[in-house]
């Protein structure tokens, strides 16, 4: 479904953020392609979508060459990045309806497909309120749904869950879950949770310096450790925790050490009996342990093995709120402070009189936004498909692919 050989990207500063790299997926697979920051998996998704170019290598996309044919590619396949795509001013349905109309379905197959992912996507009783009354599990559902309307059959997924409750996170997991069991959607996801990617995906790819370290299922990876996995922390890394972890590393019991920063990660073939060798070791040198962990090897050791540092996902940058990116430096503008004083409810879509009186201008927007919301009504503001000159080019079976999904796989 997606095959990569010899990509090569350099920006123009220098940096090379994609060195050499062979990557591929198979149809109605979910692949989690996992790196530090900085290792290329942006700028990977970036290239598949073609949304940029590259300097060197081969890319195919559902059986298209991206050099040739990337407006068949952008038929093919839908993209949720980090950022969310959808217009605040909008609401659901004007967002669902203006993507479709955006890839040239008629109005009838946009009306119809609206239905069928505002049901799925547990949307129906808010597809006519304003996106910027949506709670931001609502919106991150909206944003899929949207890159969902012309019926894909790829979907990228840039860090689907960034900045999402544990609640929310999970739902949206069952969801896309969904989509590849009962739709066969090929999935290409990058994360920062990996509990997200050992429970979604088939097989996960480690990233690190623009090139694959390996691929292989979550499970075969992390048995690829063996044994159990110890952490000691100490007050620092200094002359004498390297020799106490040149001591630990040469006996028998320990297979393997990786350092990061003050912590010193040991795998062994049996932690029960190595902990208390591991202390008294410690003991006779004198060297404090601030904090010792046992257990199972994880993707978070698999991830360390491979890159050297783990993955930290309260460590990322905080989203800001939506109407902070045109509020003005620092949200300080008296639009933002309205927004501050009366935010929009996170739970539920509704409009309080309170919110309506901070903002008054809002009142007229709303009433708008419900007469264009009627696709009876607003069908004439969007241009006819007789007016197009292009046509969706996908065989019989996508008319079908919500109702009969099983003829899709």
């Amino acid at each position: 479904m997606i095959t990569i050989k010899g990509l090569k990207k350099v920006y123009p500063s220098g940096t090379k953020a994609v060195d050499e790299l062979d990557l591929m997926i198979k149809e109605g697979e979910i692949l989690a392609l996992l790196g530090p920051n900085g290792a290329g998996k942006s700028t990977i998704i970036k290239v598949l979508t073609t949304l940029c170019g590259f300097d060197d290598g081969y890319v195919e996309v559902s059986g298209f060459d991206i050099d040739k044919e990337p407006g068949k590619i952008r038929q093919a396949i839908g993209c949720v990045a980090q950022d969310t795509g959808v217009d605040f001013f909008l609401t659901g349905r004007e967002n669902l309806a203006l993507q479709g109309h955006l890839y040239r379905m008629s109005k009838a197959d946009i009306n119809v497909r609206i239905s069928e992912l505002a049901d799925f996507f547990g949307l129906t009783e808010q597809l006519n309120e304003l996106v910027s009354s949506y709670s931001g599990g609502m919106r991150r559902k909206l944003d899929i749904a949207t890159s969902l309307i012309h019926r894909p059959k790829i979907l990228f997924l840039d860090e689907p869950t960034l900045g999402l409750d544990t609640t929310s996170r999970q739902n949206l997991w069952k969801l896309i879950h969904q989509l590849n069991q009962d739709f066969g959607l090929t999935i290409l996801l990058t994360s920062h949770y990996l509990e997200e990617a050992d429970k979604l995906a088939h097989r996960v790819a480690i990233i690190n310096h623009g090139k694959i370290k390996i691929v292989d299922t979550p499970e075969q990876l992390k048995n690829s450790l063996q044994g159990d996995a110890i952490t000691l922390e100490f007050a620092g890394q200094n002359e004498q925790t390297k020799q106490f972890a040149e001591k630990a590393k040469s006996e028998n019991y320990t297979k393997n050490i990786i350092w990061e920063n003050k912590k010193l990660h040991l795998y062994v073939n049996n932690g029960t009996h190595a902990i208390p060798k591991l202390m008294s070791l410690a003991n006779h040198m004198a060297i404090e342990v601030q904090n010792i962990s046992f257990a199972r090897p994880t993707l978070d050791d698999v991830f360390i093995k491979y890159t050297g540092t783990s993955i930290d996902a309260n460590e990322q940058e905080v989203t800001e709120q939506w109407w902070e990116k045109w509020a003005g430096k620092g949200g300080q503008t008296q639009w933002a402070k309205k927004w501050q004083k009366n935010p929009p409810s996170q739970e539920n879509t509704e409009e309080t009189t309170d919110n309506q009186a901070a903002w008054p201008e809002q009142q007229t927007w709303q009433d708008t936004a419900t007469q264009s919301s009627d696709h009876t009504k607003s069908e004439t503001h969007w241009p006819s498909a007789q007016e197009n000159t292009q046509t969706n080019t996908d065989d019989n079976t996508t008319d079908k692919y919500w109702h009969s999904p099983k003829e899709n796989k």
